[in-house]
């Protein structure tokens, strides 16, 4: 082999894209044949993902990847051809050979190949091979793979040890190393690349009518009657097509979000191995599409949210059974788009968060008084879990349960532009939703002005705006409250908030904006309302990075700078008064 082929960084680059599809692919079908084992088609698809992989690798001189698929090829060829049957030790080892092969995908992104130990890996793959032959004369038929002397794949789990939940922790982190290199590229749909040309040629059109008007107005060709008129035309069409340009170039970044939910079949089933549960993982919408920055940054909210359900939402199966339920526990991911948000669920029918609990806890951390608990709701008291360092779990294992894990999802989601909501039932389990921006990189935002400042608030967490009355607004346990249309509301007025001294604060002031965040809503006091307008989001300096209530800020038209208010954290704001007044510690 040609070693000058093996240094072709395109020929590389793109064996590396094709070949981390494949095994992405890959891991959802062989988790999906474990239940299925006599489905021919999802057999010869593992098949062919493994011989690609290992005919483009033997032609780019990558011998340790040609050997192992290899061996795993032959395994699955006599799989094909009902040879043997599909035993657990052997997916077992089909598995572990393709995070091996990821893991050398990932090597020869980063630099290169190294020296890989595989040989008790191939050994193994030779020995479920031949371990799961039929007895001579009695071959079995292509479709009966789940017959054999060995605990057929759909068995209980045996028990494991606590090294066992590591193991399988480190195997997802080390999966999610991979991914996040592959989501560095992406395939675009060419009719998309096609929509852009064309809306970019006719910018170009645009633009030279424009150079024409300024050489005709420099040579006195045009009166300001017909200038007026041609400029209003020229920016009209100037308008159009650049909002045509941003809707096509976002289009051309959108991925459906399977790039996301396919590593979670193999997550569940390592995950519940390790913990000794059985699990059946239901997926729908994964057509769903989103922004490609934020398929990279959703991935470990849900990891989190998953092993949560696995480890702490779903119940053991002799509980499940004595509790009247199947013994298999149920998680389902769902993905579906509203309006301009993409809404993800995390659910499970396991035993459901005690809010009694969660009070005791919360109590017995300082973090509220025994007689405030009282007053709050059972949502209100499922908020709690979302506090740094807060857990209600009695067992610390590799998996969860440090009390590190809900505030983290919530910080992640926040820097996303998206919310959390959390709801559980006692006995019959617990739904998590989250809502997330179609992108990162247009915001439509409501502008209000309070005192000589400007100010954008999220346009997806307006649920109104309202015009009040002094008599409205009420004090109650220490803070101000709007009291609108019989619904009670905290209210925060953002000339305090941010110390304008030229708002026109409690005299004038009689507009306000509610939000709503989940179940939640807040109400601000403004001075005046502006409009509405689509605008790009950018962080904030270090200066003023750790305030709760900024997203960011933007630039307007005349190049002022108008900051991004966070509607968690004016929330958040509005409770922490609260609690501050009713006199929790």
């Amino acid at each position: 082999m040609d070693n000058e082929l093996s240094q072709d960084e395109s020929l590389v680059k793109e064996f590396l894209i094709e070949s981390e599809e494949l095994l992405q692919g890959m891991d959802q079908d062989m988790v999906t044949l474990e239940s299925a084992p006599g489905d021919a088609d999802l057999l010869n698809r593992i098949f062919r993902a493994l011989h690609t992989i290992k005919g483009t690798s033997g032609f780019l001189g990558f011998e340790p990847v040609v050997r192992l698929s290899h061996r795993a090829e032959d395994v699955l060829n006599s799989l094909r051809h009902g040879e043997v049957v599909l035993t657990r030790s052997m997916m077992d080892a089909l598995l572990a050979a393709r995070d091996q092969l990821g893991r050398m995908l990932q090597d020869i992104r980063q630099g290169g190949l190294r020296t890989y130990a595989i040989d008790a890996l191939v050994a193994e793959l030779e020995a479920v091979q031949h371990a799961a032959a039929p007895p001579a004369g009695d071959a079995p038929a292509p479709t009966a793979m789940a017959e054999a002397s060995e605990p057929p794949v759909a068995a209980p789990a045996a028990e494991t040890s606590p090294s066992a939940e590591a193991e399988a922790a480190a195997a997802v982190t080390a999966k999610q190393s991979a991914d996040a290199a592959a989501a560095q590229t992406m395939r675009v749909d060419v009719r998309k690349l096609d929509e852009l040309i064309n809306l970019v040629g006719e910018l170009v059109l645009e633009r030279n009518r424009l150079v024409q008007l300024s050489r005709d107005l420099t040579r006195g060709r045009l009166d300001t009657q017909k200038l007026d008129s041609a400029l209003g035309l020229s920016t009209a069409r100037l308008s159009f097509i650049t909002e045509e340009l941003q809707a096509a170039g976002l289009r051309t970044r959108m991925v459906p979000i399977d790039a996301v939910f396919r590593k979670f079949p193999r997550l569940v089933r390592d995950v519940a191995r390790a913990v000794n549960k059985e699990v059946e993982l239901l997926v729908s919408g994964e057509d769903t599409e989103i922004d490609k920055t934020m398929v990279e940054l959703i991935g470990d909210p849900l990891v989190h949210l998953v092993r949560n359900s696995l480890d702490h939402g779903l119940e053991m199966p002799a509980v499940r059974v004595a509790a009247g339920k199947p013994r298999h526990g149920t998680i389902r991911l769902e993905a579906q788009q509203e309006g301009d948000q993409i809404v993800i669920v995390v659910a499970d029918d396991g035993a459901g968060i005690d809010p009694e609990r969660v009070a005791r806890k919360a109590v017995e951390n300082g973090l509220i008084t025994a007689d405030r608990v009282r007053s709050l709701s059972p949502r209100e008291l499922l908020d709690f879990i979302f506090l740094p360092g807060f857990s209600t779990a009695e067992k610390v294992n590799d998996l969860s349960g440090r009390g590190v894990g809900m505030d983290v999802v919530r910080s992640n989601l926040k820097k996303m532009n998206g919310t959390i909501d959390l709801e559980s039932h006692l006995g019959q389990g617990t739904t998590v939703r989250l809502r997330l921006p179609l992108t990162l990189a247009i915001l439509p935002v409501l502008l209000v002005e309070v005192g000589d400042e400007t100010y954008a608030l999220p346009l997806r967490s307006v649920i109104e705006t309202a015009r009040i009355e002094s008599k409205e607004v009420h004090r109650l346990e220490g803070r101000e409250v709007l009291c609108l249309r019989g619904e009670t509301l905290p209210l925060l007025r953002l000339g305090k908030m941010f110390e304008n001294e030229a708002s026109q604060g409690a005299q004038a002031a009689d507009k306000a904006v509610i939000l709503g965040v989940g179940e939640r809503r807040v109400a601000l006091l403004v001075d005046h309302l502006i409009g509405q307008e689509s605008t790009v989001v950018k962080p904030l300096g270090s200066y003023l990075h750790n305030c709760s209530s900024l997203a960011g800020a933007t630039i307007s038209g005349d190049g002022r700078v108008r900051l991004v208010l966070d509607p968690s954290g004016l929330l958040s704001s509005a409770e922490a008064s609260s609690f501050a007044a009713a006199g929790l510690r």
